[in-house]
């Protein structure tokens, strides 16, 4: 372990994400600080060496105790699933506004924000790049990232901060059942279907990489191959569907070259056959 003196706080601590990523970030030797709403959901992490500071996206005056002594924010917390219209744009967007402008004010110097490959949109007849503009006309949750995207870099501008946003695929791994949930909501997708996807320890990876080498800008996270749906039904023990076309060959497939050039991304599970022979699913 390394030791860090730079202190964390992490958004979405108890979620699917921050629950993988805190331990790692530990690991790492980095002083790490969750924000949570009630401790009894988090009693984990605190085991682990994690500090807790309870307190809600939409309070500034637990925001401004949260980020005290606080150098860098990875904000992964996000509210969709079983929310209106209303409560999303509460929690996403007016709590993503209040946490950047706490940041600035208790002078935190980096923050990262996960937001995702879905903002790409579909038809554009070529694996997508960062400089490919965005399109998520339709998907009421790509809508609402690049919105968040979008105030960020507006909040931040010319500001003393560095800001980064990571473009996520579908996560998996760490005996993180959600892909595993997905994929029968899918039927409706040809076998021919190809998605991508990352492990948690990739997604560790990039935000790692992004914090040692103060990143800015955008950059895809993803492994280095496509599987199709086809596949992970198989690889799962769910019955394929029957074969149709695929309406969009490249939707959601997405290059990782950039964070591979400039952070020396190196997927630590390339694929999902890899993940597999290694038993880390």
């Amino acid at each position: 372990m390394i030791q860090n003196s730079k202190k964390i706080l992490v958004t979405g601590a108890t979620g699917k994400v921050g629950s993988r990523l805190i331990p790692r970030l530990l690991q790492l030797g980095y002083d790490v600080r969750a924000l949570v709403r009630e401790v009894s959901n988090a009693s984990f992490l605190i085991s682990l060496g994690a500090e807790l500071a309870v307190g809600d996206l939409l309070d500034s005056n637990s925001l401004t105790l949260a980020l005290n002594d606080v150098d860098i924010v990875i904000h992964l917390a996000t509210f969709y699933k079983g929310a209106t219209e209303d409560q999303s744009k509460m929690a996403n967007i007016d709590g993503t506004k209040i946490l950047a402008i706490a940041s600035i004010e208790a002078g935190v110097k980096q923050f990262i924000f996960t937001s995702a490959n879905r903002v790409y949109g579909n038809n554009r007849g070529k694996r997508v790049t960062e400089n490919d503009p965005t399109s998520p006309a339709g998907n009421k949750f790509a809508v609402a990232k690049i919105e968040i995207e979008n105030l960020l870099s507006n909040v931040f501008k010319n500001q003393d901060i560095t800001f980064c946003t990571l473009r996520l695929p579908l996560i998996y791994g760490d005996n993180d059942t959600h892909l595993k949930e997905t994929i029968p909501m899918l039927n409706d997708w040809s076998p021919a279907k190809r998605i991508q996807l990352v492990h948690h320890a990739d997604v560790a990876q990039a935000i790692k990489l992004a914090i040692i080498l103060k990143a800015s800008g955008v950059f895809n996270i993803t492994d280095d191959a496509p599987i199709t749906i086809s596949e992970l039904r198989q690889l799962y023990n769910f019955p394929d569907t029957p074969d149709e076309l695929v309406s969009d060959s490249w939707e959601m497939i997405v290059s990782n070259w950039k964070i591979r050039e400039q952070l020396g991304f190196r997927p630590i599970y390339s694929t999902f056959y890899t993940a597999v022979d290694a038993g880390t699913l």
